[in-house]
């Protein structure tokens, strides 16, 4: 089953644009059949909502790469039919389910859901998010299946960090979040490596 990337709405209303642009970057060299392969293998979980909407419920940053490069449909796999829910049976049920989070590009929320954004190309950037997912492409924390990690990450760097990845300077907001990334402090983050020096 393939969808317009338009009709996809987000259950998110921000992003880390380094990670999309990572991803734009890899879409950009692909073609034909080896393109076609690699988003059948990445296929965009989304599910069935009320009035005929479809929401994608992960892969947002590769959903807004496709955007940006001019895709215009891309494979779904269902993940659940929630279309006979009245509204606010279905953003219950996607709460419940972990499939959504209603926190800004600025860490604000939680916000009502029929605040999300009605389409991919409508998400903010959120620079902490970038950072976050930068600190754990270089081992600051483990990938984890926990719903929203990144987002946690980039919360406790919001809070935590004396430098701005944007107003400052990125490595070396960088190199503060891998250092804070260890300290006691994140311990109930989700994939957090203690460090075992000294």
């Amino acid at each position: 089953m393939r969808l317009r990337v338009l009709d996809i709405r987000p259950t998110q209303m921000a992003m880390g644009m380094k990670e999309v642009d990572l991803r734009i970057e890899k879409l950009k060299v692909m073609r034909g059949k080896e393109l076609q392969k690699y988003l059948s293998e990445r296929k965009i979980p989304v599910v069935l909502g009320p009035r005929r909407r479809t929401y994608c419920v992960d892969h947002h940053h590769l959903l807004r790469a496709c955007w940006e490069v001019g895709i215009e449909a891309v494979p779904v796999e269902v993940r659940a039919d929630l279309s006979k829910r009245s509204l606010p049976a279905f953003w219950k049920a996607l709460h419940e389910a972990r499939w959504i989070f209603l926190y800004d590009q600025f860490g604000c929320g939680p916000h009502d859901p029929v605040q999300l954004p009605e389409s991919i190309r409508c998400l903010a950037d959120d620079p902490f998010r970038s950072l976050a997912w930068l600190v754990r492409e270089k081992g600051g924390y483990r990938k984890t299946d926990h719903p929203f990690a990144e987002f946690r990450w980039a919360e406790f760097f919001r809070k935590h960090l004396k430098m701005h990845p944007v107003f400052d300077h990125l490595e070396g907001a960088l190199q503060e979040a891998m250092k804070t990334a260890r300290r006691p402090a994140a311990a109930s983050l989700p994939g957090f490596i203690r460090d075992r020096r000294g």
